[in-house]
């Protein structure tokens, strides 16, 4: 339900109420955009008990979120049915491809999150001073609200990010040594049954000896040669 207005005082405060009401609906679609990129992300994070355990709460919070800038705009006279949930985020549009296309996937999405949660920093950073700007501090509370939620999870991504990276390479480690394993098993398998039985050899025969040959009498005509009459 609309709350009744009181009008901007001068152009430049009508300018920041302008302004304010576009901002609040474009983060409100990039962060239903948030909410769509880190669900897909859980199926990723499966080896990775701690990330997915904070991913999944940071969810629920970017849910709140939304709910707290639908109730923003309608204290700006906006309706929250007319916010352009189609609006992408590019930033999420380019997580969300590189996820399903790369090996390092996990190292990806991390570092994409990071980045999503700077940008809203700066974004709900941006808003607090709009809200000032238009005359509507009674937005401040749920904009801070979300901004010391954003900077914790910035904060958590700081202090986990070896830890993630670390757990990243182990899982690779096993995945490669598995995979060696492997082929020496199938090379191994493929050379036995190439191999010629030796079980189903005949056992060797050794040469029959040479016959001896009678020794010719010295009186004796050479073999093949002619007799001649005496």
């Amino acid at each position: 339900m609309s709350t009744a207005q009181t009008p901007p005082s001068s152009a430049f405060e009508a300018a920041a109420h302008e302004t304010l009401v576009s901002t609040l609906r474009n983060t409100h679609a990039q962060e239903k955009q948030a909410i769509a990129v880190l669900e897909s992300q859980l199926k990723l994070l499966t080896d990775y008990p701690d990330l997915h355990a904070r991913v999944t709460a940071h969810i629920v919070e970017t849910r709140e979120q939304a709910r707290r800038l639908e109730a923003g705009l309608e204290a700006c006279g906006d309706s929250a049915s007319m916010v352009k949930d189609t609006l992408s985020s590019v930033m999420g549009l380019g997580q969300s491809s590189v996820q399903g296309l790369s090996d390092d996937a996990v190292l990806k999405a991390v570092a994409g999150d990071m980045m999503t949660e700077h940008l809203e920093i700066a974004t709900y950073r941006t808003l607090l001073t709009l809200a000032d700007m238009a005359g509507k501090p009674e937005l401040r509370p749920r904009l801070e609200e979300t901004l010391h939620e954003e900077e914790e999870m910035a904060a958590w991504f700081d202090q986990n990010l070896d830890a993630i990276t670390r757990r990243f390479v182990e899982i690779k480690t096993s995945e490669l040594q598995a995979h060696a394993a492997r082929r020496s098993e199938i090379a191994t398998a493929e050379e036995e049954s190439t191999a010629e039985p030796k079980a189903d050899m005949a056992p060797d025969t050794p040469p029959a000896p040479p016959v001896p040959k009678e020794p010719r009498r010295p009186d004796a005509p050479a073999a093949g040669a002619a007799r001649r009459d005496g």
